[in-house]
C-alpha cells in the first residue's frame, strides 16, 4: 500500500480545504493501489568495519544474524517486500569507506522508496578508568642551583569493564530536524505521485514549509511509535528497557532516510552475559520486533493484527520453490576474458563466473553473479548491483543447470 497517502492526505485536505474523501478506520485515506509495503532493513557495521566487540564475536556478526531472520519473517506478511542493504559481512555498496557506506544505506532506503527504516546495531560501553594513590617517592630538582629534596605521590591506573545491559531505540534528534526534512524533500515517494501533484501547488513557499513540516512532524511520531513498541516487546521478554532516545549528535542513517525510522540497540555485546544471548538468542530479537512491526503496521493501515496478517480478500499466490529452476545476475558481456577475481568484481557480494559464447564469429564474454533460487530473491539483488553501477545488469533463468534465456 501506499504508506505516505495515510498519514499525508489528511495534511492535504487541510491545507488545500478539500472535500472529505474515504477514510480507513485508522483515519488515514485508503491507497487507490496495492503496492507492497516497503521495509529496508539495515544490518549495522560489515566488512573492514566490525562495529562493537565482544570477546568471540563482533557488532556485525551479531546484526546480520538477527536482520536476517528478522527479513525472513517480515517477509511472510502480505504485501510487505524486505530489501536488505547487505546481506553478506561486507559494507553496503561494496567500498572499504565507512563513511561512504553510511551514506549508500540512506540513500539505497530512499531509492528503493522504502515504507519504514529499521537499522539493527549492539551496544557497548568503554572501560572505566580509575587512579588509584599508592604512595610516595622521592624526587631531586634544581632550586637556584640547590639540589632539593622532594616527595611525589604515586599512582596505579587501570580500568574495569563499565557493564551494562539491556537494549534502547534511537529515533533521530531534533537538532536534525532541518536534515530530515531536506531527505523528505528530495526523496519522499509522494514527490512523484499524480495525485500528489493533482493537488498540492508547491509554487507557494509558505504551503510548501507547512506541508513538510507537517509531513516530518507525523514521520517522527511513526518512528516513536515503533520505536516504543520494539522496547516494550523486548521488555515482555525480561530484557531491561533502557528506553526510547533521541541522540543530539544525530544519527546519519535515521536523518538521511525519506520515511520512518528507527535504530535499534539489541544488547550490549562487551557483557560477556549479554554477548551470550545475543549470540544464540537471534530468532528471539527479530521476534520482538517483528510483533512490534505487526502492531505498527496494523495501526498505519487501521486494521487488526489478524487482518494484517491475513492479508487481503485476493492475497497473491505464492509460487513453490521448484529445484530445477535457478537464477543467476548477468553483470556484462565483453570482448575481453577477465579474470572472475578481476579487481572490477571486487566490491561483488558472492561467487562471480564466465561464460563463453560465440557471436558472429566473435567470442565474447558473459559475467554472472550467485546462483539464486527464486527469481524474486534475484531481482532484490539486482537492484543493489544496479545501484553499484552495472546499469546493465539483469536477471537469467537457468533450467536443470542450462540457460534458457539469452
Amino acid at each position: 500500500m501506499r504508506f505516505w497517502k495515510n498519514l499525508i492526505t489528511p495534511v492535504l485536505t487541510g491545507l488545500l480545504f478539500l472535500p472529505a474523501m474515504a477514510q480507513n478506520e485508522g483515519g488515514g485515506v485508503l491507497p487507490q493501489d496495492n503496492k507492497p509495503f516497503v521495509v529496508v532493513i539495515d544490518p549495522g557495521h560489515g566488512g573492514v568495519d566490525p562495529g562493537a566487540k565482544g570477546s568471540y564475536s563482533t557488532e556485525a556478526q551479531v546484526a546480520l544474524g538477527i536482520g536476517l531472520k528478522l527479513g525472513r519473517l517480515l517477509s511472510e506478511i502480505p504485501n510487505v517486500k524486505v530489501y536488505y542493504t547487505r546481506t553478506t559481512d561486507a559494507l553496503p555498496g561494496g567500498g572499504t569507506n565507512i563513511k561512504s557506506a553510511l551514506r549508500w544505506r540512506a540513500d539505497f532506503a530512499n531509492r528503493m522508496g522504502g515504507n519504514i527504516f529499521i537499522s539493527i546495531h549492539c551496544n557497548s560501553t568503554s572501560p572505566i578508568p580509575h587512579r588509584e594513590f599508592i604512595g610516595y617517592h622521592t624526587e631531586y630538582i634544581r632550586v637556584h642551583h640547590r639540589r632539593v629534596k622532594r616527595r611525589v605521590p604515586r599512582y596505579r591506573h587501570y580500568t574495569t569493564p563499565n557493564i551494562q545491559e539491556g537494549t534502547e531505540v534511537y529515533v533521530w534528534g531534533v537538532s536534525k530536524d532541518d536534515d530530515k526534512n531536506l531527505a523528505l524533500r528530495e526523496n519522499a515517494p509522494l514527490l512523484n505521485d499524480p495525485e500528489y501533484k493533482s493537488l498540492f501547488d508547491s509554487s507557494s513557499a509558505v504551503l510548501n514549509t507547512i506541508f513538510w513540516n507537517t509531513v516530518q512532524r507525523e514521520y517522527t511520531k511513526q518512528s516513536i511509535t515503533l520505536a516504543s513498541d520494539v522496547e516494550n516487546q523486548f521488555a515482555k521478554i525480561g530484557r531491561v528497557d533502557r528506553q526510547v532516545k533521541q541522540r543530539q549528535v544525530g544519527i546519519w542513517v535515521l536523518h538521511a532516510t525519506a520515511m520512518p525510522s528507527i535504530l535499534i540497540e539489541t544488547g550490549f555485546i562487551n557483557n560477556p552475559t549479554e554477548e551470550t544471548y545475543l549470540n544464540n538468542n537471534q530468532e528471539q530479537i527479530a521476534t520482538c520486533i517483528y510483533d512490534a512491526f505487526v502492531n505498527y503496521l496494523a495501526g498505519v493501515k487501521g486494521e487488526t493484527t489478524t487482518q494484517v496478517l491475513a492479508g487481503s480478500a485476493n492475497p497473491p499466490v505464492i509460487q513453490p520453490v521448484n529445484d530445477n529452476y535457478s537464477y543467476k545476475i548477468q553483470l556484462l558481456v565483453s570482448a575481453n576474458k577477465y579474470p572472475v577475481n578481476d579487481p572490477k568484481f571486487s566490491k561483488l557480494e558472492g561467487k562471480v563466473v564466465r561464460e563463453k559464447d560465440r557471436v558472429n564469429d566473435s567470442t565474447q564474454y558473459r559475467y554472472l553473479l550467485g546462483n539464486f533460487k527464486t527469481g524474486e530473491d534475484a531481482s532484490q539483488r539486482l537492484e543493489m548491483i544496479k545501484l553499484m553501477g552495472y546499469k546493465d545488469a539483469f536477471v537469467v533463468t537457468f533450467r536443470n543447470g542450462k540457460r534458457i534465456d539469452q
